[in-house]
């Protein structure tokens, strides 16, 4: 694949993961995520942001999610975060937020900032 420097975010992360799997390239990714092969070269090409659903295209093909692939997930456990979190509708994810700032400050061992530190 062209050397030409990236700097999109997908195509960066996307770039990685075909020099990383030598089964991998652009024809083959182009076959399994159902686009032509110019499409995948003209990204790279261009390096500019694809489309969203050109974007859920790829990641369905190398068995993922935008979400998951985006994501700086290292753990499987995570990963499935990520996944859980992508799946619910806007009204939980700002639920599941305000329960998780919940749980991290009920973690966190320092004594709890006064009003005048926290401006």
């Amino acid at each position: 694949m062209e050397d030409n420097e990236l700097t999109e975010p997908f195509l960066v992360r996307l770039k990685a993961v075909i020099d990383a799997d030598p089964n991998l390239n652009v024809s083959k990714l182009a076959t399994d995520s159902g686009l032509a092969n110019s499409t995948i070269r003209k990204m790279f090409r261009d390096n500019k942001s694809p489309r969203s659903s050109t974007m859920r295209k790829i990641c369905a093909a190398l068995g993922t999610t935008l979400e998951e692939f985006m994501s700086n997930a290292q753990t499987a456990e995570e990963q499935e975060i990520v996944r859980l979190f992508a799946q619910l509708p806007e009204p939980l994810k700002q639920q599941l937020l305000g329960y998780g700032r919940g749980l991290a400050a009920a973690a966190d061992p320092s004594p709890p900032k006064s009003a005048e530190e926290n401006e």
